[in-house]
């Protein structure tokens, strides 16, 4: 069994069930993606497309959006309760034909660790004049025995990647988590 798994959206997520986030409190929505805590008190909506079955949205845990994630009042509780670290919650309003849900909560990965195999993984130079800079990985494989920070992190190399360390997996798995899969 491996050490550590990266955290994606499952392959039933519905494409129409990607929430639009609006952070209403004029801060851009990037600074989610830093892998830092946000010190700022920020508002944060999420809203769903017209015309989406509210009933079928809320049975998923987990949620993708342009922006950040969000995760179910459920999967929160079942987090803190498990003292899963590396994620700050922040509180979040979901908004889905009209109908504001409470209890929803931003999911913010706050430490990032090295856990690349970078001779196993594939990447190409993001901007091709900087070829010792930021890369595109076409490939990632997680290094064996990568020791994670937190149980939750981004990956050093590509903050995009989240990844989990196993007890998160089965933590998930084990209550049923709707909305996102485990790759290795």
């Amino acid at each position: 069994m491996a050490d550590n798994y990266i955290l994606c959206i499952s392959d039933d997520y519905p494409e129409s069930y990607w929430l639009k986030a609006k952070v209403l409190s004029g801060e851009d929505s990037s600074i989610f993606k830093e892998g830092l805590v946000v010190t700022d008190s920020v508002v944060v909506r999420f809203e769903s497309a017209k015309g989406i079955s509210a009933r079928k949205l809320l049975e998923y845990d987990f949620f993708f959006s342009d922006g950040p994630n969000l995760i179910s009042p459920r999967l929160y509780e079942l987090m803190v309760k498990e003292g899963v670290s590396g994620v700050q919650f922040i509180d979040a309003e979901l908004v889905v034909s009209g109908v504001s849900y409470a209890g929803y909560k931003l999911f913010n990965v706050v430490t990032t660790s090295p856990v690349f195999d970078l001779k196993g993984s594939e990447s190409e130079p993001l901007l091709s004049y900087l070829p010792d800079g930021p890369r595109w990985f076409t490939k990632i494989v997680l290094a064996e025995g990568a020791d994670l920070s937190s149980d939750i992190i981004r990956a050093e190399e590509d903050i995009a990647t989240i990844v989990v360390a196993a007890r998160v997996k089965t933590i998930f798995e084990k209550n049923n988590i709707c909305g996102v899969q485990f790759k290795v």
